[in-house]
């Protein structure tokens, strides 16, 4: 092609500059839209439901036990045990997988367990808890339960030394974390690590309103309690509730643990709330070899459209239970060498009162 300037054609200076002006005004255009798409992009993650993965979690908490329990071996010569005292043979089959995934994730730890008969009446069960008490070489007991039927699971529990109460379950313990000054040195597993995970991923909880569905010993009253420590206005939910769905929607921070699957449906959500499943049932599933499978209070189909946050069930807090307990145990522990206690969720534990320290009945 011949330049312009020998075609012989004459160019007009004020088309050429139109020309230049359209195609300017074209380019700027174009990299308006350019720049407004990642923009658009990020308004869709960010309004986008944040499911979070339990296993990934417990992994990074696995590892934070790995460099803990090494320190107490390592600087204090002290070789973590903790002992599973088992009463049914559901809880000896319940006992014996947590020693195996215990061994495997942290094999500088030493795990026993302490077997009673399944008839163990609650004396028999005290006189057990009283022994391991006084054993020097015992650094936390994890009573397995339910107990056998007849066992006052009340009186039992109230013979466990609080410096090795493994699940938080101890009176004294448990009183520490209803006050509202109170000072546990254990924690509930369970609630225990629904906090982590809140704490973990800077979930906002002071000034929120919890709505806590479930009201049990061992995870709706705790974390109930946890909450309030950490300033949300909790309300705590149960079987003679009136107008639960309205109550739950409502709240910033909903909590099931009623065990009923997929109670929980997308009309009980608030817009943007945090949602934690701590419930476990089964639902029928042909396609398992068992024809069922595990499933949470939570309807996830339904509740990550409303909800930004959820903490779902399986694979959520259930993945934590152990590590927490592990949690509780290290610090049973520090607290006996008189060691600063490992980095908790604020709220959850503080220096334990001195009228709290070790008992043997």
């Amino acid at each position: 092609a011949l330049p312009i300037s020998e075609m012989g054609v004459a160019l007009d200076p004020v088309a050429l500059g139109l020309a230049a002006s359209v195609a300017a005004s074209a380019a700027a255009l174009y990299a308006i839209r350019a720049s407004r798409a990642p923009v658009r992009s990020a308004v869709v993650e960010e309004n986008r439901c944040r499911v979070i993965n339990g296993y990934d979690e417990a992994k990074k908490v696995w590892r934070d036990l790995e460099r803990d329990v090494s320190i107490l071996s390592e600087d204090h010569a002290v070789h973590l045990h903790l002992v599973f005292l088992t009463t049914t043979e559901n809880s000896r089959r319940c006992a014996g997988n947590q020693m195996k995934i215990l061994k495997k994730e942290l094999p500088c730890m030493r795990v026993t367990e302490c077997e009673l008969p399944t008839d163990a009446s609650t004396e028999d069960i005290m006189e057990a808890i009283r022994d391991l008490n006084a054993d020097d070489d015992v650094h936390a007991i994890s009573v397995q339960l339910p107990l056998p039927e007849g066992a006052d699971t009340s009186r039992a529990l109230g013979a466990l030394c609080v410096a090795k109460d493994a699940e938080g379950l101890s009176d004294s313990n448990f009183k520490e974390l209803c006050l509202k000054e109170g000072r546990p040195l254990t924690v509930p597993t369970t609630a225990l690590g629904a906090m982590e995970i809140l704490w973990r991923k800077n979930r906002p909880i002071s000034g929120k309103h919890a709505v806590v569905i479930g009201r049990s010993n061992t995870v709706g009253t705790p974390i109930a309690q946890l909450l309030l420590h950490n300033d949300a206005t909790v309300t705590v939910c149960h079987s003679s509730t009136e107008n639960l769905e309205e109550i739950a929607r409502l709240a910033d921070i909903l909590v099931t643990c009623v065990n009923m699957p997929n109670t929980v449906r997308g009309s009980w959500v608030k817009q943007g709330a945090t949602v934690i499943d701590l419930g476990m049932g089964t639902v029928a599933d042909g396609s398992r070899r068992r024809g069922h499978r595990r499933a949470g209070d939570v309807c996830m189909a339904e509740v990550d459209g409303p909800a930004s946050f959820i903490v779902p069930s399986p694979n959520g807090v259930d993945r934590l239970v152990l590590p927490m307990l592990v949690k509780n145990a290290a610090n049973c522990a520090r607290h006996r060498l008189g060691l600063e206690l490992l980095q908790m969720p604020p709220g959850t534990v503080m220096p334990v009162r001195q009228s709290a320290g070790p008992r043997t009945a």
